[in-house]
């Protein structure tokens, strides 16, 4: 670009083709998201493709403090422009941008500065609204997934428990590799060489648990991306010989599938995307092949959402086509529309969500349960919804609120100067039964029980084993 500049300064004809190029790469990247739009029809109650936005370029060779102004600025400019509520939910949008700008500008670090413009956009109260330092970005895209964990292994608090309980352990992670184990309990913090300084790829840290004895072990852990189980990690919890499982050790899969002796095919994923849409289906139609599938279960307890285009598609495994005859009596199968709510955007203008009902699908018409808990939202949320105001199945939740997460709105991701990313809410979202999930979330037809320290040691899945008996009318 500083070449282009300086000959744009010495020569007339130069000074004309500077400009032509820059609307022509412009028109092309505007061409490249409308058919990406055209061809995806948005993306997801967490991505979406979006007009393109040309950033303002950074160097590490600028002042500290202007590097920080251009970031921020920027953050609350891509915020000021695409974020859903035009009204930003009656906050004075441009005097939080005074009153946060002074402290991002004196920022000494990107965990500093980034700090400061997540604590101006949590003024919003808004789900879907974060901005990610550079080096969480890369973190991300080396692992290829949007979720990610250093250490291998997710906590969870419990109803009268202080400490955190280990809830699941991904196969292969830090923790896994260092013996960690479902029912483990964290005693305090992890212990880091420098706790102040943001966590790294190939950081020893350290963690104290109870163990399944009730004994302290500490445990050291070399820090590594490691993708979410259900996002294309490698076997499961309950991946074991003989037991029905599809994506056991070894096998790189979307989800992880079980056929419970029971006769109830439980499918696990925890993302919503195209390969996910394509193995939900390849599971269907092979166990329906097989004839030894009575119900279904979709645990989404841990689905944070996805692609809308691959919502939809999952969503329409679950419906059939109908059949009509022509004037020439041949019986085809058309796609009925199922109306699954619509996206909003800030000038009130709605996009319907409908699943993809497809004659080539599963068209899977068996009994449905969607197990769903506080963990569950944006993209399973909305799928959640749709079952529910279709009357296609039953909504078993693990909550102590009975509710999922509350967190629905379609974003987008923005580049940020200096490699960060900023993700903003760019359209509401209102159910097919004319709920707003924002903040609510779905509520379950049936609750089922949290998971105890002893049932996660045991291996013992209390909300699944409700799940299956509502699947199969108990």
């Amino acid at each position: 670009m500083t070449n282009l500049t300086n000959r744009a300064m010495t020569s007339r004809a130069s000074r004309y083709r500077v400009p032509f190029a820059l609307l022509a790469l412009r028109a092309m990247l505007a061409l490249l998201a409308l058919l990406a739009l055209l061809a995806g029809c948005a993306s997801s109650p967490d991505r979406v493709w979006y007009w393109p936005h040309l950033a303002p370029r950074v160097s590490e060779s600028m002042p500290r403090a202007e590097y920080n102004r251009v970031v921020f600025d920027y953050a609350w400019k891509l915020t000021d422009r695409n974020f859903y509520d035009a009204t930003f939910g009656g906050h004075d949008w441009a005097a939080l941008r005074e009153k946060y700008r002074p402290a991002a500008e004196s920022a000494k670090n990107d965990a500093d500065l980034y700090e400061q413009i997540n604590a101006m956009l949590r003024q919003l109260g808004s789900s879907h609204l974060e901005a990610a330092a550079p080096d969480a970005v890369r973190i991300r895209k080396k692992a290829r997934e949007a979720d990610v964990s250093l250490l291998g292994y997710l906590p969870l608090r419990l109803p009268g428990l202080i400490e955190p309980v280990v809830y699941e352990v991904t196969p292969g992670g830090p923790a896994d590799v260092a013996g960690v184990k479902r029912g483990w309990q964290q005693i305090g913090i992890v212990i880091r060489d420098d706790p102040d300084a943001p966590l790294r790829e190939g950081e020893i840290v350290r963690c104290m648990f109870y163990d399944e004895h009730d004994a302290v072990r500490a445990v050291s852990m070399t820090t590594r991306a490691t993708p979410a189980l259900g996002a294309g990690a490698r076997g499961g919890a309950g991946a074991r010989e003989g037991a029905g499982v599809r994506g056991g050790a070894g096998a790189r899969t979307p989800g992880i599938a079980t056929l419970r002796p029971d006769g109830v095919l439980c499918l696990r994923f925890d993302s919503f995307d195209a390969a996910t849409a394509a193995w939900v289906r390849a599971e269907l139609k092979a166990r329906a092949h097989a004839g030894s599938m009575r119900a279904v279960v979709l645990d989404l307890r841990l689905n944070g959402g996805g692609t809308v285009s691959a919502c939809r598609r999952v969503l329409g495994e679950f419906f059939s086509a109908s059949k009509t005859k022509s004037a020439t009596a041949a019986t085809t199968a058309v796609a009925t529309p199922v109306k699954a709510g619509v996206f909003i955007d800030r000038r009130a203008r709605p996009v319907a969500m409908e699943a993809n009902v497809s004659r080539f699908g599963a068209n899977y018409r068996g009994p449905l349960v969607v197990l769903v808990a506080r963990m569950s939202a944006s993209g399973a949320e909305v799928f959640a919804s749709a079952i529910q105001a279709s009357g296609r199945g039953a909504i078993v939740g693990m909550s102590s609120t009975g509710r999922t997460a509350g967190a629905v709105l379609m974003s987008m991701d923005f580049a940020l100067p200096g490699g960060g990313e900023l993700q903003v809410p760019v359209r509401d979202y209102v159910s097919a039964s004319g709920a707003r999930l924002e903040m609510a979330g779905v509520r379950a037809d049936v609750d089922a029980p949290l998971p105890t320290v002893a049932s996660l040691r045991a291996g013992e899945d209390p909300a699944m084993e409700i799940a299956a008996k509502v699947a199969l009318g108990r």
